[in-house]
């Protein structure tokens, strides 16, 4: 176990506390003074005390929270034996149709939909691939959900990087051959599936040539489409690029490719019947140490909520 701070000099903000403590201090002399010339008792000493030591208490709490104090804890990581799944990010231009600045693109959806189906997966080993006209490995897979999502949120972006060839239509469903004949899979995994997320408009493909490489290297294939009819991709200028229209023959084209592979296709309404037939493939096998992680906790958000205590006391004190 280890104590970190993500911000310590937050920490300084006790220093408001100090103030507080010092003022009162200033002010218990002062009236000490006056009730002397008036001939009144002073305050008791214990009743002081108290109200010292909730001001101190509660300057400690708020430094404490703002330095935001972090505990990380190494867990085991156990996962299922000889399984590897692979989320494809269709990144192409195509993918930033949306049907108001307001609503989210089609990327942007794709990425809700591979942390959702991530989160319903912990033990499998799950990595992120990005698609143009070729596939790039951003992560290859692993059993810590916090490496996916921070790969999906930070790496995962339009044309990053950008396809080889500038046309058009830049997606090759061809591509994801690769994935069957380059080492993306571990040699000792006999259980592989690959998840692509993709608006499905795509350049032509070669079904036979994809068969080969996907069927042959035993890798299963889930395709889910990411796709509206009425969306419209948005220029920098807030304008409708007037060059793009979308392919009502997508979802189509998706279903020739997944029954050349023999695999799935699913419209993204229907997340809850793909993550099923993906928690299904990923449900058998014994399960096996594979690692350790880091796993932090926050520690700011209870220490924030505890320094209320003291507060509370300390009105109530103050107002009797």
């Amino acid at each position: 176990m280890s104590l970190s701070f993500l911000t310590p000099l937050g920490a300084l903000a006790g220093v408001v506390g100090a103030v507080a403590v010092a003022a009162l201090l200033s002010t218990l002399r002062r009236s000490k003074a006056v009730d002397a010339q008036l001939g009144l008792a002073p305050p008791c000493r214990r009743s002081t005390g108290i109200d010292l030591a909730l001001l101190v208490v509660i300057s400690g709490l708020v430094a404490l929270a703002c330095a935001q104090p972090v505990v990380s804890n190494s867990a085991r990581l156990e996962g299922r034996e000889g399984l590897e799944v692979y989320v494809v990010f269709d990144i192409t231009p195509s993918m930033l149709a949306q049907r108001a600045p307001s609503e989210p693109n089609r990327l942007e959806r794709a990425r809700s939909f591979a942390k959702e189906l991530r989160a319903e997966i912990p033990e499998a080993r799950v990595g992120v691939v990005s698609l143009t006209d070729r596939v790039l490995p951003h992560l290859f897979p692993t059993l810590s959900e916090n490496a996916f999502v921070a790969v999906v949120n930070r790496s995962i972006g339009i044309e990053r990087p950008p396809p080889d060839r500038r046309t058009r239509r830049a997606t090759s469903l061809n591509a994801l051959g690769d994935l069957g004949r380059a080492a993306y899979f571990d040699s000792l995994t006999t259980r592989r599936l690959v998840v692509v997320l993709t608006d499905g408009e795509t350049l032509p493909v070669d079904y036979e040539t994809l068969r080969t490489r996907l069927v042959d290297a035993r890798v299963a294939t889930v395709f889910v489409h990411v796709w509206r009819g009425d969306e419209r991709v948005v220029g920098a200028d807030g304008r409708p690029d007037v060059a793009y229209r979308p392919d009502p023959t997508a979802l189509r084209s998706l279903r020739r490719v997944a029954g050349a592979v023999g695999g799935a296709v699913f419209v993204e309404g229907q997340r809850r019947e793909a993550s099923d037939v993906v928690r299904k493939f990923a449900a058998d096998g014994p399960m096996v140490e594979q690692g350790r992680e880091l796993r932090p906790v926050e520690l700011a958000p209870p220490i924030a909520a505890a320094t209320l205590l003291p507060l509370l006391l300390l009105l109530r004190r103050r107002t009797l």
